[in-house]
């Protein structure tokens, strides 16, 4: 059995024996998505959910999500018996069943696309006893979360090309030959020496972006050291903090969550995550990079995006933010 996460926006599912996969029933069929944005429904029976099987789920979905100032879990988890799972519950945008029973003549992985509502990802193991269960979840349970997670930030795309904000879209149509769709409430508020910013602004956050591109000269630019000293030196210039003396800056002291793959497929690219500061000041956040090479044109595309939610949890904050970063498509 294998499962393959692509960055790109896409998940292969390669069907080898022992992972069984159906397709949705037709969308006239299919409610309407129930949980929140990073919820995970785990259907497990009490007396497993309470003992070493559901400890060992709740350590790996529970875990604290990377590139955050503060701990905050990558899903947040409920959990229900079977007998408790019906109704808008089977609606439930992430689903996992885990049945532990002798009556399973062998350890199973099942995916299932859409089984009750739109955009649903299901995935059922059964196992005859707790080692077998244990080897089979171990095996899979990166490639499970990964496209879990794949999914979380696919239904913001395409929320977000849907119902993108016309202006936004024409401006990088016209200026950088590219298309990108922001939510309606987000502003243009610098284009300034080749450096875009565009951000959403509330009472309680700031989420934005900022764009520059470059031209493409050497290999080093693309490695995360390169990604890094070039950002900072546009954001030292450009996005200057409240204070006298103070601007934005990528923290150089904490690890960089750097993974290097192929946007649409065609585009060498790297993802990187971690936390920006303001130098001088005591402000910072998560951020998000994603650095694509646009080969064709000779030239090294940078998005940035970040939150600042001092007061507030930041996972789904920034999880958006990367969403909107994946709605970009060059033009040819």
């Amino acid at each position: 059995m294998k499962l393959l996460f692509s960055p790109k926006g896409a998940v292969l599912l390669f069907l080898l024996p022992g992972l069984l996969s159906c397709k949705d029933k037709g969308s006239a069929a299919l409610s309407s998505l129930a949980g929140a944005p990073g919820e995970l429904l785990v259907v497990m029976e009490k007396q497993a959910w309470g003992s070493l099987p559901g400890d060992t789920v709740r350590a790996w979905f529970a875990q604290p999500q990377p590139g955050l100032p503060q701990m905050e879990p990558m899903f947040d988890v409920v959990s229900v018996p079977f007998a408790s799972f019906d109704g808008h519950l089977k609606g439930y945008r992430n689903i996992l069943a885990v049945r532990i029973s002798n009556q399973a003549d062998s350890a199973t992985l099942r995916y299932k696309e859409s089984p009750w509502s739109r955009t649903q990802r299901y995935f059922e193991i059964s196992a005859p006893d707790t080692a077998s269960f244990f080897k089979l979840f171990d095996a899979n349970k990166e490639k499970i979360s990964a496209v879990f997670l794949d999914t979380e930030r696919n239904r913001l795309v395409s929320a977000y090309k849907n119902k993108p904000d016309n202006s936004l879209q024409q401006f990088f149509r016209e200026n950088y030959r590219l298309n990108i769709s922001f939510p309606p409430e987000y502003t243009l508020n610098k284009n300034e020496n080749g450096l875009v910013w565009i951000s959403r602004e509330t009472k309680t956050d700031s989420r934005g972006v900022i764009f520059f591109q470059e031209n493409y000269t050497r290999a080093g630019q693309l490695t995360a050291a390169g990604v890094v000293t070039a950002v900072n030196a546009r954001l030292k210039a450009q996005i200057p903090g409240p204070s006298e003396g103070s601007y934005m800056a990528l923290d150089t002291l904490l690890p960089v969550d750097t993974m290097a793959y192929s946007y649409a497929g065609e585009h060498y690219a790297l993802l990187l995550k971690s936390i920006w500061i303001v130098e001088n000041d005591f402000m910072g956040g998560p951020y998000i990079l994603n650095v694509v090479l646009d080969k064709k044109n000779e030239r090294v595309l940078y998005f940035m995006g970040y939150v600042y939610a001092p007061d507030d949890k930041k996972r789904n904050r920034i999880r958006q933010v990367e969403a909107i970063l994946f709605t970009m498509n060059l033009e040819e």
